[in-house]
């Protein structure tokens, strides 16, 4: 059976798999849409995560319990299965991130797009197990719905001042599966992320949200609405920095 791609633009591309549509795909993206400068890594990253988000799209209209854990080796099961088939199903675009985004330097990294989900995943992994990635997590009824990526600054290359970094724990990444959306679930998150940074030591704690976000996906840092319900304040309008600090 032929495989066929859609683009935003309505032109579609069919191939006989998976393997034969990444060139066409890349000509034509290279063609049309030469701003997004697509590599064929990134095509085939998209395109495997269409086949591997198998996870429910829609919203439930109401969850049980939300509790929150703590992001370590225990949990790293679950937060595998998370990113791969159900925090990102309706954005295969973004589903080989695996959180790597602010580790790698904040796409400043020239090799970003050519990494692959399995990389990212690899070694997101290792970051979990040795303790780099820190955060918290949001479950429902026993299932992994939410993510919260609180580290220390020092861990992010775009975010470090190289002074301080160590003391300064960044809110920097959330991500909630479709079915918990608009629950409440990234408030609990971020509760969660400030006791965790707090109880581990931490001197100060900065967020980077949208100000005004006009797509969930662009989201991801958090909104500034919500770091400013939990008592945030903003310490820099360009680039948007909220803190939270101790007295």
């Amino acid at each position: 059976m032929s495989r066929v791609f859609v683009c935003d633009c309505g032109v579609e591309t069919e191939a006989a798999g998976l393997d034969e549509l990444v060139l066409p795909i890349k000509e034509h993206f290279d063609s049309a849409h030469p701003e997004f400068e697509l590599t064929e890594p990134a095509i085939r990253n998209y395109l495997e995560a269409e086949d591997r988000l198998t996870g429910p799209a829609e919203r439930l209209d109401r969850i049980g319990g939300i509790e929150i854990r703590a992001i370590g080796s225990d949990t790293l099961d679950d937060i595998l299965a998370f990113f791969d088939s159900e925090a990102m199903v309706g954005n295969p675009a973004w589903a080989s991130c695996y959180c790597m985004f602010f580790p790698l330097g904040g796409g400043s990294d020239e090799t970003w797009g050519d990494r692959t989900w399995q990389e990212n995943r690899a070694e997101q992994s290792t970051r979990i197990m040795s303790g780099k990635t820190t955060g918290v997590l949001a479950y429902v009824d026993g299932k992994l719905a939410g993510w919260c990526n609180a580290t220390t600054r020092a861990q992010f290359p775009s975010l470090a001042t190289g002074s301080g970094d160590e003391s300064v724990g960044s809110v920097v990444c959330f991500a909630i599966a479709p079915p918990y959306r608009d629950h409440g679930v990234a408030g609990h998150l971020l509760d969660g992320a400030i006791s965790y940074l707090w109880s581990s030591g931490f001197t100060r704690i900065e967020g980077y949200p949208v100000a005004e976000p006009t797509v969930r996906e662009r989201a991801f840092p958090g909104s500034l609405a919500l770091f400013l319900s939990k008592g945030f304040e903003v310490v820099s309008e360009d680039p948007l920095v909220v803190a939270l600090q101790t007295d």
